[in-house]
C-alpha cells in the first residue's frame, strides 16, 4: 500500500518537500518572519476583514471574498494581529497548492519528469516566496487562477460542462479578490457565452449562478453603503494617483513621487462617489488634452513594473544580527529583480507566440497567453510596487516555456498526453 501511494504521488510529495525546504531556508536567511514590517496594503486588507466580520459592512476598496478568507480568525474572537498571522498559513497553503496545480496542468502537455523540473523552477520565484509572508492578494490570487486553468484544461479534455462551469464561476469570483480581474472575466465568459446559454438549465450552472449572486451582493452593498453600483473604488484611485498623476507631472515638467502626491491626497479626502467621479473626469480630460503624456506615463509604469525588484525584501531587518544577513538580503533582492526582467520578457514573447499560433482554434494555452498579456498590460495603471504586478504570470510563463521547448509544432489535440 505504501509503495503504491509513493509510486502514484512521488512527484507531488517531492514538490511539496522541495517547496518547504526552500521557503524555510529563505525565511532563515532573510528573517522574513521576524521583520516586523508589513506591506502598507496589508493594513487595508485587515481593515476590510474587520469591517466584514465585526462591523458587518463593506470596504471602499477591498471586496468581500478576500475579506471572507482572511478574516476567519475574527469568528473565533481573534485579535487584529491574528489576522496577519493567519494570513501566513493561508498563503502558505495556497502557495504549496499552486505548485501541485501547475504540475497537474503541465502533465497534460509534457512528461511528469519534465513537468517536475519546470515546477521546481517556479518554486524558486523569489517574489512569490516573499509574498507568502504578507497579507496581500497575490498568493491567493495565483492559487485561484491556476485552479481556473486546471478546470479549463479538464473541460477541453473531457468536454464535460461541469469543468467549464467551475472555471467560469471561479473566474467571476476572482474579481471579488482582485477587482482588476473584471475585464478578464468578462471577456472569457463572453467567449464561452453560447456554451453557457446552451447549458443554462444544467445543475452545474449553480456554480456560475452562485458567483454572479456574490458579485450582485458586493455591488448592491457598495451602492447602499457608498453610493455606486460597483465592485470597488480601487480602479479610480489607482488611475488617478498613479498613471494619471505621472502624466500630469510629465506635462508640467515635474518629477513624479508616490509619496507626497497632492493629487492622491486630494482624492482620498473626497467621498467615495466623488473619488470615482473625479477619476473619470480626469481620464476624459487627459485622453483629450494630455494624450501623449498619458501614453508615455502608462509605458513608463510597465517598464518600472518590469525592471524592479521585490519591494518587501528591501524592508527586512537583521533582527538576529547575523553577519551574513546583508549578503543574503542583497542576493535575493537582486535575484528578484533579474527574475522579474527575464521572466516578464519571456512571458510576453511566449504569450504572443501562442496567441498567434492558436487564435484561430482557441485552447487553454490561448487563454493562458491572453491572461499573461492582460496582467502585464493592466499593470501600467500603477507603479511603485516592485515586481508585485507581474509575479502571478511567471508560473504560467514556465508552463508555456515547457510546451514551447518540447512540443511547439504540434496541434493542441496532439499536445495532450494520452
Amino acid at each position: 500500500m505504501k509503495q503504491a501511494f509513493w509510486a502514484k504521488y512521488k512527484y507531488q510529495i517531492f514538490i511539496l518537500l522541495a517547496a518547504l525546504v526552500w521557503i524555510f531556508s529563505f525565511d532563515f536567511l532573510v528573517q522574513m518572519c521576524w521583520e516586523g514590517v508589513m506591506h502598507s496594503d496589508s493594513f487595508n486588507y485587515q481593515e476590510a476583514a474587520k469591517n466584514l466580520y465585526i462591523f458587518h459592512k463593506g470596504h471602499i476598496y477591498r471586496p468581500i471574498l478576500m475579506s471572507t478568507i482572511t478574516g476567519i480568525p475574527y469568528l473565533f474572537g481573534g485579535s487584529d494581529q491574528s489576522i496577519f498571522s493567519f494570513s501566513f498559513y493561508v498563503n502558505l497553503l495556497c502557495w504549496l497548492a499552486s505548485f501541485l496545480l501547475l504540475f497537474e496542468i503541465l502533465k497534460n502537455f509534457v512528461k511528469p519528469k519534465v513537468a517536475l523540473v519546470f515546477v521546481l523552477f517556479s518554486v524558486l520565484i523569489v517574489g512569490n516566496t516573499t509574498h507568502v509572508f504578507h497579507l496581500l492578494t497575490e498568493t491567493i490570487y495565483q492559487f485561484f487562477i491556476l485552479l481556473i486553468f486546471y478546470f479549463l484544461v479538464q473541460y477541453y479534455k473531457t468536454k464535460e460542462f461541469k469543468y467549464l462551469s467551475l472555471s467560469i464561476a471561479l473566474l467571476l469570483s476572482l474579481m471579488l479578490i482582485k477587482p482588476g480581474s473584471k475585464f478578464l472575466a468578462i471577456v472569457i465568459t463572453l467567449y464561452f457565452g453560447r456554451e453557457i446559454i446552451r447549458n443554462y438549465k444544467s445543475k452545474s450552472m449553480l456554480f456560475i449562478y452562485g458567483s454572479l449572486f456574490m458579485i450582485l451582493i458586493q455591488c448592491v452593498g457598495m451602492k447602499y453603503q457608498f453610493g455606486n453600483f460597483t465592485i470597488s473604488y480601487i480602479d479610480g484611485v489607482t488611475y488617478y494617483g498613479y498613471v494619471g498623476s505621472k502624466a500630469m507631472c510629465l506635462r508640467d515638467g515635474k518629477e513624479y513621487t508616490q509619496m507626497n502626491n497632492p493629487r492622491a491626497d486630494y482624492q482620498f479626502g473626497l467621498e467615495p462617489r466623488d473619488q470615482k467621479r473625479v477619476a473619470e473626469e480626469d481620464l476624459k480630460y487627459q485622453l483629450k488634452n494630455n494624450t501623449a503624456n498619458l501614453i508615455k506615463a502608462y509605458f513608463l509604469d510597465i517598464r518600472e513594473n518590469t525592471v524592479s525588484a521585490n519591494s518587501c525584501l528591501d524592508e527586512v531587518k537583521n533582527k538576529h544580527r547575523r553577519s551574513n544577513f546583508a549578503f543574503w538580503k542583497h542576493l535575493f533582492f537582486d535575484l528578484s529583480k533579474w527574475q522579474n526582467r527575464f521572466y516578464t520578457l519571456f512571458a510576453i514573447l511566449l504569450s504572443v507566440f501562442f496567441l498567434l499560433k492558436t487564435y484561430r482554434n482557441p485552447n487553454p494555452l490561448t487563454f493562458i497567453s491572453f491572461f499573461i498579456l492582460y496582467i502585464i498590460a493592466t499593470s501600467g495603471i500603477s507603479c511603485g510596487q516592485g515586481d508585485r504586478f507581474h509575479l502571478v504570470t511567471f508560473p504560467f510563463m514556465f508552463l508555456l516555456l515547457a510546451v514551447f521547448l518540447l512540443k511547439q509544432f504540434k496541434p493542441f489535440s496532439e499536445l495532450l498526453q494520452k
